[in-house]
């Protein structure tokens, strides 16, 4: 099974001319080239645009009936798959993946464990170790995660990068680190919402009291910081060992790291376990200029192993990020899970329900085939691009979709000229797309992983104008 790919997505579009006229055929018949015939598409060279307005859509469409047990854990659907279940072992992995998404990482990693160690069900003792390290990952639990173990049918050889990028890899070299102690004040901490060049959420933080800029990046597991910055701060190395992280198209070298105190404001993280790496893989280009790429360098990520335990706010018209002590709301109703990765249950216009992974980090929301299987009169256009990330990999694409909604039941963010990528699983969780910063940055988003909580709203502060996304051009 493939890993997880992307900490950083970034967008860079660029206009590829074809004939005009509207699709003929299904969207996702005529991206995937399932054609027998020309097909003549819409080319309208509109810029990609976020906007946010009042719309309260409700679920009414039903997963089909013919979906397997293992095709409803891949949308989510947990009461569908308890009832699509075969066996005692499924329904037990239904029950720690509904525990997992309610954020109960202890009972959740006490049922995987037992489902690993003991499932007659093969699929399931490979799925469920999965399981286990999404829940003990929730809990920087480095010791647990190194007792893990290898995977055992894993045919990957033990010096690849995508071994190293293993979560057990990582368990042993941060085995000696505790989970970290986080210090939040009772009132809110209000910071300035400042935006890099690719317009993805900065704040600054205090290593060990020396001052860095970092990225706010909720697709990233953990929080990394370039060489320059651990030795300028003073973090030390956790293990000697070269590990790997996984980014868009394949790995990065890497390194454990302790960052014995981090700052971000006034809320604290004591005994951080960090991921270290080489300035040139936190450097991505942001244009070309003369035939000469222009780049941008980062400090660091703030991951989601520090952001799941806050309450965020990112107003963009405010211009403020606001983190607080986040408080058990029995009224909630979620709508925001972390696996292993944060995932967002939307809805389209028609009630058609879609997962969309959540990375501040990358600049442009993207939709994948997927999704337009799911809403196949989107109308489409041929564009080509590239999806870039970390360690200079990058993933071209050739359409956009013209006009997408998603609301997250209150409220509904429409984007114009939407990249469409490939269809992208996460562990064993298929996603219909990635939201991007461009969403934070044209709304007020609240995130509040101990309740499941994803709002994106109008600010209260103003009117929000549709935001436009540099193209990189």
């Amino acid at each position: 099974m493939r890993r997880p790919s992307t900490l950083f997505v970034v967008f860079t579009i660029a206009a590829a001319s074809c004939r005009s006229g509207a699709p003929l055929l299904p969207a996702d018949a005529i991206v995937e080239g399932r054609t027998a015939q020309p097909v003549a598409v819409d080319t309208v060279e509109g810029s990609v645009t976020v906007s946010v307005d009042p719309g309260r859509w409700k679920a009414r469409q039903r997963a089909s009936d013919a979906l397997d047990f293992w095709d409803r854990i891949a949308i989510l659907d947990v009461p569908g798959a308890e009832r699509a279940a075969r066996s005692v072992d499924e329904r037990t992995f239904a029950v720690a993946l509904k525990m997992l998404m309610a954020s109960d990482p202890e009972g959740a990693a006490i049922a995987f464990r037992v489902l690993h160690f003991n499932a007659t069900d093969a699929n399931v003792r490979a799925r469920s170790r999965i399981g286990l390290t999404m829940a003990l990952s929730w809990q920087s639990d480095w010791p647990a995660l190194a007792g893990i173990g290898a995977a055992p049918d894993s045919a990957v050889h033990p010096d690849s990068l995508e071994a190293q990028s293993g979560v057990e890899r990582w368990g042993r070299a941060l085995s000696g680190v505790p989970a970290p102690l986080i210090e939040i004040p009772d009132a809110p901490v209000v910071l300035p919402l400042r935006r890099s060049a690719f317009g993805t959420p900065i704040v600054t933080v205090r290593i060990n009291g020396h001052e860095h800029e970092f990225w706010l990046d909720t697709g990233a597991s953990m929080t990394v910081l370039s060489a320059e910055a651990a030795v300028q701060s003073g973090a030390l190395l956790a293990a000697r060992d070269t590990l790997a992280l996984s980014v868009i198209a394949g790995h990065i070298p890497a390194r454990a790291a302790y960052i014995d105190s981090l700052s971000i404001g006034k809320v604290v993280a004591r005994g951080l376990g960090a991921a270290l790496v080489n300035r040139g893989a936190l450097r991505l280009d942001l244009r070309t200029v003369n035939g000469v790429r222009e780049s941008v360098d980062i400090d660091g990520v703030i991951g989601t192993d520090l952001l799941r335990l806050l309450d965020v706010t990112i107003d963009a018209q405010a211009n403020t990020i606001t983190l607080q002590r986040p408080k058990r709301d029995p009224g909630a109703v979620p709508n925001l899970f972390w696996i292993g990765y944060p995932v967002v249950r939307l809805i389209t216009a028609d009630g058609t329900p879609a997962l969309f992974g959540l990375d501040t980090g990358a600049e442009v929301t993207f939709v994948t085939a997927g999704f337009l299987h799911k809403q196949p009169r989107t109308p489409v256009a041929m564009r080509r691009g590239t999806i870039s990330g970390l360690g200079g990999q990058e993933q071209p694409t050739a359409w956009v979709a013209r006009q997408i909604a998603l609301s997250d039941g209150d409220h509904a963010i429409s984007l114009s000229n939407v990249p469409v990528a490939p269809d992208k699983m996460w562990t064993f969780v298929r996603f219909d797309g990635v939201l991007g910063a461009d969403v934070a940055l044209a709304s007020r988003l609240h995130l509040d992983f101990l309740n499941g909580v994803f709002d994106v709203r109008r600010s209260a502060a103003g009117p929000i104008e549709k935001t436009k996304v540099p193209d990189g051009r």
